[in-house]
């Protein structure tokens, strides 16, 4: 896959967040599948998931954000984080990567249930990145620009 950087702020590779959903076909070509949802049970969409299977990356797009891409999440072995291919790591793993590319802001959180034991999540706040651990292994990067400073935002044309 050519597009595996995790670009925290920007996106992914050279996929960057803003981008319409016409021009992550012109990229990509069109998702193995579509999900829209809605906000508190309304019966318009308001965001959509795009999933492409074959590369284990989804993209969300937000109507109030006209559409644009908002979202990144990948699940693939070849994904990098700074540099790092990181899917099925442990959570210790993880911190220790985090810690010695200087991320010192960094939350960590089970929250296992019954229905779903041995889940966990570990948060960098300041660069909008969550990462997903099922049964102990690092399953999923999700992660967007940085909403906490929105005015810095800039979506490209």
């Amino acid at each position: 896959m050519k597009h595996t950087e995790v670009k925290t702020g920007e996106g992914l590779g050279d996929i960057k967040f803003g981008i319409t959903r016409d021009q992550l076909v012109d990229i990509l070509g069109q998702p193995t599948e579509k999900d829209g949802f809605s906000y508190e049970g309304g019966e318009e969409i308001d965001t959509e998931a795009w999933h492409y299977d074959e590369l284990e990356v989804s993209f969300s797009f937000d109507k109030d954000d006209d559409w644009r891409l908002g979202t990144i999440a990948s699940s693939s072995e070849e994904t990098t984080f700074g540099g790092e291919k990181i899917i099925d790591l442990d959570v210790d793993s993880l911190m220790n990567l985090l810690k010695n590319k200087g991320y010192d802001d960094v939350h960590s959180e089970d929250l296992s249930t019954d229905e779903i034991p041995n889940h966990h999540v570990v948060t960098i706040d300041e660069e909008s990145i969550n990462f997903w651990f099922e049964d102990g292994e690092l399953s999923e990067i999700q992660w967007s620009p940085n909403w906490e400073n929105e005015e810095t935002i800039i979506w490209p044309n």
